[in-house]
């Protein structure tokens, strides 16, 4: 089956889940002999690197944030020009700008559906305006099919949407998250314990709450928390971290995988305590490296984690603080845990997720 892809989670973005899901998805098609094409001719995005699919170019800021514009595009009207061409079965976008319904004539297209975080959190946080939606809805509307990446995802998506049930599969994501050599880091190296936090922390992540929640069991147990990625602490958490006095307890710092493995594997626990999300990628990766996971009881985590994680309830401090106090103390809870995740990771295999999607786009092709 010949697969066009297109470029929008990889010109601007280097890191990134939805970029890292397309990519190991490409990966795995193209290993599996399909004709894999992405139609993006510049990117600096991370998991591009060495991918026998890609063969574009990196680019350089030359003209700061408005560089990524440009280069968008650029990469649009390669895409456009793909597309035209006709050379291929399936079409599936990486994101949700619907600028190719004027070139993809009849031909099926693919949508995944990662998350309905703008749909639920538009008033609060203003992230989702009426022509995004509409936009959006559009999209929806006219894919041949769509692919949830959790049953609780679907929910929300068909409560949004006025969509075909019968056209939307749920396919959660895969892992390749493989052991590495072991690393050592300053912040392992000053022998103290800590829990590990992934990621963005605004907004719905729920990070100033989690961290007022354990500011009192960091201070008593010489235990600290570790923030991987999501950038600088911003002036607002300073304050905070300050407010709680726990500001030489609290680090963060980005690393590569094998870095980001080995933070895993040596935390007290991974902890996830976000009010919302679509599937919970970091979950599996916790399972994979043999870390408990701590997480808030909502959304899609009761689903993707089911009896591996440990639960709590997001805006409840007491819960929290609990939850974290009774991973420290009961060794055995900390080794069940980590038993039940190696079992419950084995569900999230790239190749199970590669198979299913390719079920999908064999769907999408049937009618024509």
């Amino acid at each position: 089956m010949r697969i066009l892809y297109d470029h929008q989670a990889f010109t601007g973005s280097i890191y990134g889940g939805v970029s890292r899901y397309f990519a190991d998805l490409m990966g795995n098609l193209a290993v599996k002999g399909h004709d894999v094409n992405l139609a993006t001719g510049f990117s600096n995005n991370f998991y591009l690197q060495d991918k026998s699919f890609y063969n574009g170019s990196s680019f350089s800021q030359f003209i700061g944030s408005r560089t990524g514009t440009v280069f968008s595009h650029l990469n649009r009207a390669n895409a456009a020009y793909h597309l035209l061409r006709n050379k291929f079965d399936v079409f599936h976008p990486t994101f949700h700008n619907p600028y190719f319904l004027d070139f993809i004539g009849k031909k099926p297209f693919v949508v995944t559906y990662h998350d309905a975080i703008p749909e639920i959190y538009h008033q609060r946080y203003g992230i989702l305006d009426g022509v995004k939606f509409d936009k959006k809805k559009k999209l929806l509307e006219k894919a041949t099919q769509v692919i949830a990446v959790s049953e609780n995802t679907k929910k929300d998506l068909l409560k949004f949407y006025d969509i075909n049930p019968d056209k939307v599969s749920v396919v959660h994501h895969g892992s390749n998250f493989v052991k590495h050599t072991p690393t050592a880091t300053s912040f392992l190296e000053a022998q103290h314990g800590y829990l590990l936090y992934i990621g963005a922390r605004d907004l719905y992540k729920n990070f100033d709450v989690f961290v007022a929640s354990i500011a009192e069991v960091l201070l008593k147990n010489n235990l600290r928390l570790l923030c991987v990625g999501g950038g600088d602490f911003c002036k607002k958490e300073i304050q905070q971290m300050n407010a709680l006095g726990i500001q030489g307890k609290v680090k963060q710092i980005s690393v590569d995988d094998a870095t980001l493995y080995n933070l895993y594997k040596n935390a007290i626990a991974f902890a996830y305590p976000s009010e919302y999300e679509g599937f919970g990628l970091p979950i599996i990766e916790a399972f994979a490296a043999g870390c408990p996971v701590l997480l808030s009881n909502t959304s899609c985590f009761p689903e993707i984690a089911q009896g591996a994680g440990l639960y709590f309830y997001p805006k409840n401090k007491e819960s929290i603080c609990s939850k974290v106090n009774t991973l420290l103390f009961d060794e055995s809870l900390r080794k069940n845990l980590i038993q039940k995740g190696y079992e419950r990771v084995k569900d999230f295999s790239l190749e199970k997720m590669t198979y299913e999607t390719y079920e999908v786009y064999q769907k999408s092709t049937l009618n024509l």
